[in-house]
């Protein structure tokens, strides 16, 4: 007999495990992969962002939906406790751009070496490449059945993940078990994901590689409504666009939606500004095209298809330019298209948004509501943040809050 059963050892799990046996509980941790934390590898790009260094306040404005439910959670577990517990188990850290903080030794695998490491160290009973097929409740007791037979534990943690990158092994299993025991889940849809687009395969291809710093995206609904604007970077791509500010924006959106993605190319000038910078080009340059004039004000892969877009011959004499096509360059390089076509799949996305409805869970406790004893935290709850580290932060902060209350 157990005293917590904890599914999947990602962030979440592993955090609540290793909490719970400091607690002087008898644990016991499953996940389907041979090695745990099999996420935390590839976060940051290999590199782990471990978390954002910055206050309650900061951390809550970047959590994209439910950002309330969290407030207890970070009040018990900050950023600050959270690069504690690494820097006193080992981990040296480092805080970067945007307050993203990475282990100094730029290497996800030193994270998940100490918790194996803890793992060991504190008699965590760790059954790895091995599934949960069902899980029973009788009485007080939960009943934890695999493929090797069945465990029992007073106290049962479901920390899943969501169905992001599901090479990691995030295909669902969280949602299943917590409907089992009568929890709703909220719509899942990939969050943190690039966007295909419906320029043509030789655009794309052209366009492909090609990054935009200080460039400002703006998403509008079908009702015409902008409800997404952000200034940043963002990459082309073979299959369309991503980076910083995409990757932010998919957040906000919907799967099955129709959207416009429009991009300011000189956030910094006005309309005015460019026509009188324009006027000025032209002057200087009348002789030479209109492709090459642009070439002051765009990169040069750009040109083409910016300039078909708005039907200009890009051989065309600046001197030759219509006051109407002028108009027309300005008002493209203050509203180009980006031909927003749909998200791409969940499986490429960097986290999963919907999950289990928060309503039905405890936020000074992560315990269900429904069920005695039942703790739900990370990924598989209906919370989700934006890129820096703050997604760690809501698995880690809500595994803590689970280990501290579970008697």
């Amino acid at each position: 007999m157990y005293d917590v059963a904890v599914v999947g050892a990602g962030a979440a799990g592993l955090f609540t495990a290793v909490h719970c046996a400091k607690n002087g509980k008898k644990v016991i941790l499953y996940d389907k992969n041979k090695y745990p934390g099999r996420k935390l590898r590839i976060t940051g790009k290999g590199r782990c962002n471990i978390c954002n260094y910055s206050d309650n306040e900061n951390i809550l404005k970047n959590i994209v939906h439910n950002s309330k439910f969290m407030y207890s959670s970070l009040n018990n577990y900050s950023a600050i406790d959270l690069i504690k517990f690494f820097n006193d188990n080992g981990i040296k850290t480092k805080v970067e751009r945007g307050n993203r903080v990475f282990p100094q030794s730029n290497d996800a695998m030193e994270i998940i070496e100490m918790f194996k490491k803890l793992i060991k160290d504190l008699n965590i009973k760790f059954k790895n490449e091995i599934v949960v097929k069902d899980i029973d409740k009788n009485e007080d007791i939960f009943k934890i059945i695999t493929g090797s037979g069945a465990d029992y534990a007073r106290n049962l943690v479901i920390a899943c993940g969501g169905m992001s990158y599901k090479i990691t092994g995030s295909n669902g299993d969280g949602y299943k078990l917590a409907q089992k025991f009568g929890h709703s889940i909220k719509p899942i849809k990939a969050s943190l994901v690039a966007m295909n687009t419906s320029l043509d395969k030789d655009d794309r291809l052209e366009l492909m590689g090609l990054s935009l710093r200080n460039v400002e995206v703006s998403v509008i609904n079908q009702k015409k409504k902008k409800f997404f604007k952000e200034f940043g970077e963002m990459l082309f791509t073979h299959f369309g666009i991503s980076g910083p500010i995409i990757l932010s924006a998919s957040s906000y959106m919907s799967t099955n939606e129709a959207y416009k993605l429009i991009l300011d190319l000189k956030p910094a000038l006005s309309e005015d500004q460019l026509d009188n910078k324009l006027l000025l080009l032209f002057e200087e340059e009348h002789l030479k095209s209109i492709g090459k004039v642009l070439e002051n004000l765009l990169p040069k892969k750009l040109i083409n298809i910016f300039l078909n877009s708005i039907n200009i011959d890009y051989y065309k004499k600046a001197c030759d330019i219509t006051k109407s096509e002028r108009a027309a360059i300005i008002n493209n390089l203050k509203h180009f298209d980006l031909r927003y076509d749909s998200l791409r799949d969940i499986d490429e996305a960097i986290i999963t948004a919907g999950g289990v409805n928060v309503k039905e869970i405890d936020p000074k406790t992560m315990e269900s509501k429904l069920v005695k004893n039942l703790y739900i935290v990370g990924e598989v709850l209906d919370i989700d943040a934006l890129t820096g580290g703050y997604n760690l932060q809501i698995a880690f902060s809500t595994a803590y809050q689970a280990a501290m209350n579970i008697e």
